[in-house]
């Protein structure tokens, strides 16, 4: 099975972390803290879009990950 994450590099701790959105209101990272989440390639692809899109300045990638 394979499935895909997104995931953020923060610029002070330096290790990549899955993500599922940013809040809007407050700027803040909503981690995915669980692995209920299992994006396909094209759901990856659209929300690294969107995130890359809405935050230029920061560093996302899309991570696969095979069971």
């Amino acid at each position: 099975m394979v499935y895909y994450e997104v995931q953020f590099l923060p610029p002070v701790q330096g290790e990549w972390i899955t993500i599922k959105e940013f809040d809007d209101s407050t700027g803040a990272l909503l981690p995915l803290s669980d692995s209920a989440e299992q994006l396909s390639l094209e759901e990856a692809e659209t929300r690294l879009m969107d995130l890359s899109k809405k935050y230029p300045f920061l560093t996302f990638r899309i991570n696969k990950v095979i069971l």
